[in-house]
């Protein structure tokens, strides 16, 4: 144990092509499906994770759902 120890945090990510899991001291803070919807005129982001697998297949042709 060292004089800075107290100062320190573990955080873990794992950026994986179906799920992006992000732990922080030995819990599991996020896990969410990696996919975004993203607007193919303007490339702006409409949502992330599990609300954009919820609009998979059911946009307008303008709204793509992306994955890794």
């Amino acid at each position: 144990m060292g004089f800075f120890d107290f100062l320190t945090e573990e955080i873990a990510i794992d950026l994986g092509t179906a799920n992006t899991l992000i732990i922080h001291n030995g819990k599991v803070v996020v896990d969410s499906p990696s996919i975004v919807a993203k607007d193919r005129t303007t490339g702006k982001i409409y949502k992330v994770g599990k609300e954009a697998l919820l609009m998979q297949g059911k946009t307008h042709e303008n709204i793509k759902t992306i994955w890794p």
